[in-house]
């Protein structure tokens, strides 16, 4: 799955309560390596959008 469609399905995930787990972040990349610039990229869109990010 490309980052920006990881970053769309995570930020609805979120939406539903605020939240998004590192299990279901972990799932939507689906065992993709990602660059450590991609990984930027969602964790920023998470937080501008008001989510927070948990552990499992």
């Amino acid at each position: 799955m490309n980052v920006p469609e990881v970053i769309r399905r995570a930020v609805e995930i979120g939406k539903l309560d605020g939240r998004i787990t590192f299990d279901e972040l972990n799932k939507l990349c689906d065992g993709a390596m990602l660059d450590p610039k991609d990984i930027e990229r969602i964790l920023n869109a998470l937080t501008g959008a008001g989510i927070w990010i948990e552990g499992d």
